[in-house]
């Protein structure tokens, strides 16, 4: 090229960089008018028309604000500009289902939607400001909004205890923990209990080879001779916790083989005193005098029976320990009567209590349980079990690993397992690109992925080893909302000051009262400190709602307070000095700071005043709907007939004043009794006195009379 073409420019150039600028002149005179029609603008202007058709047009007006609404939430590294769109979700005005979305307020929530805004609970992409990008999953951000069904989710992420407005939520926490997913799986939340599943060092001396293979072909299912599905011996249609594993013929085999060789120490056969078996051994009647006594003791307040009444069968009992229907063609009579005697000889965990049993009342319930809840067609279809050799002991214990048994049960010598699932404590916060969905016909989102993985398994990954539930869809959708609040460790996202944390109740009580207490598993039933059970009345402030000599009387023989009550105090046959034991223990450390005992020098209780009170029990408050007393009354509330001997008059003081301050469920409704009239109500039931408590009775069903329920 000559000097002189140098710097010129062609005219090909020219017009390239002409059509160039044109276009870019284009482009910028494009860009603010399709910023002027941006849909969220759109939105703003509908709103602005809205409220001018309204009658508070003016507060509307004062409270809109033009422009990108943008609500900043450090402490959760969130940034959700959805009140751009949803103008009105803080209006009350504007609740009414007439309101067209997105400008309809919020209904009620315990949260301030101007401070919290939306994605906190519904999720979405809460920087976007256009409909697909804030409420789909798009190729830049993959959490789509949450279904309403499954917005409880978004509470467990800070609330980490049960709250009444989440039910569902609650639901899917206590089935992950009845199920036992933590024997495979880290969660979020859920404990792992010291004791997943029945200890099996022993499971040999305790049941057959046989049941052990019919159990592990149909954990969840027994099937009688009639061809009906049946958990020990009743039909049910809720999930047991021991779910259905994929194991073949050869497989339970030689899994049963290895169980059964599970015996460590042979059971020494009981001895009974030779005054009773040479009284009972011969009589026909001794079943049905034992049945007497099973119900007399009442077993069925933890364990259920299966009843038949017409044409209706169904169970009867507390689900606390198993079902019994069936249970004497599953154990061994032996083992049967050494677990009764004493239940954390076999199993250290155990929260049957240890009775003090008498020989002759041994002898008669042992003779009912393995003559009369049985069925001889149980084991019906199971093949012939020959004596196993070593590979086949082998194999079945290299199946007990590889299967994750050793993650629920443990056997003496057998290393527990631990996550041998996948980790699921942050299986909400999950991005659909790091879940494995595999060659599955699923749709890509996450609750598809998890309903799926659990409903069945094989679908999404066809070599996994996770076993096969049968749920309800209610409880899929529980465990699926519970699952989907797990978002893991708040620390990295700065909500450590946020997070409700679950409350740690414990209650470890030393010394006799400590020993009795884990003899008798009182916090299976019974609650401390808020630690223990729901099934019998909270004794947090038993010693200062109940006398002393009442709760020793009542502990020796249980009388039933609630005639209604369908599960009462068992009999453990409770020694005095037993008794006692407890009973100085609830006095002395079971106190309410709200029952305020009497001082030095208090009046005594005259019979002008007791006359009083009986008059504003009968007439003006007509208490006699709720309690009874005597043979006439209510039965919603307590039997009142003994209250002078059981209640102190401090704690019935308190109880009129404030019922709800004592016991915060409690149905007793809150009068405004005056103080004359509460002085003169206790003065009227402490004067109800019995001289005696009869004796527990059988009853005519399967649980008789009991405890202070």
């Amino acid at each position: 090229m000559s000097p002189e073409e140098m710097g010129t420019v062609s005219r090909k150039a020219r017009m390239t960089l002409a059509i160039a600028s044109v276009a870019f002149v284009a482009v910028l005179a494009v860009s603010p008018f399709k910023d002027y029609f941006r849909s969220w603008k759109g939105y703003e202007k509908d709103y602005v028309k809205l409220a001018a058709t309204r009658p508070d047009t003016k507060r509307l007006m004062a409270d809109y604000h033009p422009g990108i609404d943008q609500i900043w939430l450090p402490e959760m590294k969130v940034v959700d500009r959805c009140t751009t769109c949803h103008q009105g979700i803080a209006e009350p005005t504007l609740m009414d289902p007439s309101v067209p979305q997105p400008f309809r307020a919020h209904p009620v929530i315990p949260h301030d939607t101007k401070e919290w805004g939306c994605t906190v609970c519904h999720r979405g992409q809460g920087p976007a400001t256009e409909v697909a990008e804030a409420h789909e999953a798009t190729v830049a951000w993959e959490e789509p909004l949450l279904p309403a069904g499954y917005l409880q989710a978004s509470c467990g992420s800070c609330h980490r205890g049960d709250i009444p407005e989440t039910p569902r939520l609650n639901r899917g926490r206590q089935l992950l923990g009845q199920l036992n997913c933590a024997g495979c799986h880290k969660l979020q939340g859920i404990e792992r209990a010291e004791m997943l599943g029945p200890d099996l060092t022993r499971i040999g001396s305790k049941v057959s080879r046989s049941w052990i293979y019919k159990w592990l072909k149909e954990p969840h299912a027994v099937v009688d001779s009639s061809g009906n599905t049946v958990v020990d011996g009743y039909q049910t249609e809720s999930e047991q916790r021991m779910p259905q594993f994929r194991l073949n013929d050869q497989e339970i085999t030689a899994l049963s083989a290895y169980l059964a060789s599970l015996k460590k120490q042979a059971i020494e056969p009981y001895k009974y005193e030779p005054k009773v078996l040479a009284t009972w051994e011969k009589r026909p009647d001794v079943a049905e005098q034992g049945e007497v006594r099973f119900r007399q003791m009442f077993c069925t307040t933890c364990h259920s029976l299966q009843v038949t009444r017409g044409e209706e069968t169904k169970l009867i009992g507390g689900d606390i320990g198993p079902e019994l229907t069936k249970v004497g063609s599953k154990v061994n009579g032996d083992w049967l009567i050494s677990w009764l005697r004493n239940p954390q000889g076999y199993l250290a965990h155990a929260t049957m209590p240890r009775y003090q049993w008498s020989d002759e009342d041994l002898y008669k319930v042992v003779q009912y349980i393995t003559t009369k809840l049985i069925d001889p067609d149980l084991l019906t279809g199971v093949p012939e079990l020959g004596e196993p050799g070593p590979e086949e002991l082998a194999l079945g214990q290299r199946l007990f690993t590889d299967k994750g048994c050793a993650s629920c049960h443990l056997v003496q010598g057998v290393n527990p397992q631990r996550d041998f699932g996948p980790d699921l404590s942050a299986l909400g916060d999950k991005n659909l690109s790091q879940l494995e969905f595999g060659s599955s016909k699923i749709p890509r989102n996450i609750l598809a992925y998890i309903q799926a993985k659990i409903g069945d398994p094989l679908s999404v990954n066809p070599a996994a080893r996770m076993p096969q539930y049968h749920l309800k869809p209610a409880d899929l959708d529980a465990i699926t909302t519970a699952l989907l609040s797990m978002k893991g460790n708040t620390s990295r996202s700065g909500m450590e000051r946020l997070t409700g944390a679950k409350p740690d109740r414990q209650f470890n009580p030393a010394g006799a009262f400590g020993e009795l207490y884990e003899r008798y598993r009182c916090d299976a039933c019974h609650a401390f400190n808020g630690h223990g059970g729901t099934l019998a009345p909270d004794l947090s402030f038993e010693g200062s709602r109940a006398n002393r000599q009442w709760i020793i009387d009542f502990l020796k023989n249980p009388q039933t307070l609630r005639p209604t009550l369908l599960f009462r105090m068992p009999q453990f046959n409770i020694p005095d000095q037993d008794a006692v034991v407890l009973a100085d223990y609830l006095v002395t450390a079971c106190q309410s700071r709200d029952v305020k005992p009497p001082g030095p020098g208090q009046a005594a209780v005259g019979p002008e005043l007791a006359a009083a009170g009986k008059e504003l029990y009968e007439v003006k408050y007509t208490c006699q709907a709720c309690h009874t007393i005597g043979s006439s009354g209510g039965y919603v509330g307590p039997n009142l007939s003994n209250a002078g001997n059981w209640l102190n008059a401090a704690w019935i003081k308190q109880w009129l004043r404030n019922p709800q301050s004592l016991v915060p469920d409690a149905i007793e409704p809150h009068r405004s009794f005056t103080d004359q009239e509460i002085d003169a109500l206790t003065a009227y039931l402490v004067t109800l006195k019995q001289s005696g408590m009869a004796p527990a009775k059988a009853g005519g069903g399967v649980a008789a009379a009991g405890g202070a329920q």
